[in-house]
């Protein structure tokens, strides 16, 4: 077995694979070092006693994260061999990128993610974390083009800071649009803000191209917006997919 890690800004996931099979996907939100520290250690000492280890498989786009990571999984896995994988280089992959070292990294592995799962699909992908990513790729795997927003937490807290008079309020996940309180109403601004601009942006996608596409929604958050996105099919980390699909088929 192989041990896939998918290292983001705010959470950290774990998966097993064999081929192009993924276990159970394992997540360690990242709060504090500490703690991150304590609950790393604890799941990777539970998951080296399922299975035998041939090969661990990094993909970051945390660099202060990746040196906590490194020691944790040397201590515990000890002669285990550990890569980061950091080419955004795949057969057929072709970037729409001037510059293809500047395309994030998660966004990269995402495409060829998709691109294992969907081979015969034009792929719009969505990763709803700390930013909100479309990706555009069609099944011969040319990369189209992108965008990058603001997260719905990002946002949210940027919101909270940077104005006097609201303070911290608890979001309350409902599809209810007109809020009759400040706490009400910050919940509809994250909730359908987010699910109007996607939907929004992907509406525009598919009407100015002649293709047609699957839509992949993946990402830390992404779960809390399902109900909204039923026609969408939700991975929980597109990432994983997209590692297995690099150490399999490069």
């Amino acid at each position: 077995m192989n041990l896939l890690i998918d290292c983001g800004n705010s959470s950290v996931k774990l998966a097993f694979s064999d081929g192009s099979i993924i276990e159970e996907v394992y997540s360690i939100d990242h709060s504090s070092d500490s703690l991150f520290m304590s609950n790393l250690k604890f799941k990777v000492k539970q998951l080296k006693k399922l299975f035998p280890i041939r090969g661990i498989f990094i993909v970051s786009v945390n660099k202060e994260i990746e040196p906590i990571l490194q020691k944790i999984l040397i201590d515990v896995f000890n002669k285990v061999p550990i890569k980061f994988l950091r080419k955004r280089k795949f057969k057929n992959f072709k970037s729409s990128y001037k510059n293809p070292a500047t395309f994030g990294l998660d966004r990269f592995f995402n495409c060829i993610g998709g691109n294992l799962l969907y081979p015969e699909n034009n792929l719009i992908i969505i990763d709803m974390g700390t930013a909100t990513t479309f990706d555009v790729i069609d099944k011969k795997l040319t990369h189209i083009g992108g965008i990058i927003l603001p997260g719905a937490l990002t946002a949210h807290y940027s919101l909270i800071k940077n104005t006097s008079m609201i303070r911290s309020q608890e979001i309350i996940l409902t599809n209810k649009l007109l809020g009759c309180s400040t706490s009400e109403s910050l919940s509809s601004g994250f909730i359908n803000g987010q699910v109007h601009m996607i939907k929004g942006i992907v509406k525009e996608i598919r009407d100015s191209s002649r293709l047609k596409f699957k839509i992949l929604i993946t990402g830390g958050i992404s779960n809390l917006f399902l109900d909204a996105f039923e026609d969408y099919e939700y991975h929980t980390s597109l990432v994983l997919n997209g590692i297995v699909n690099y150490i399999e088929r490069k």
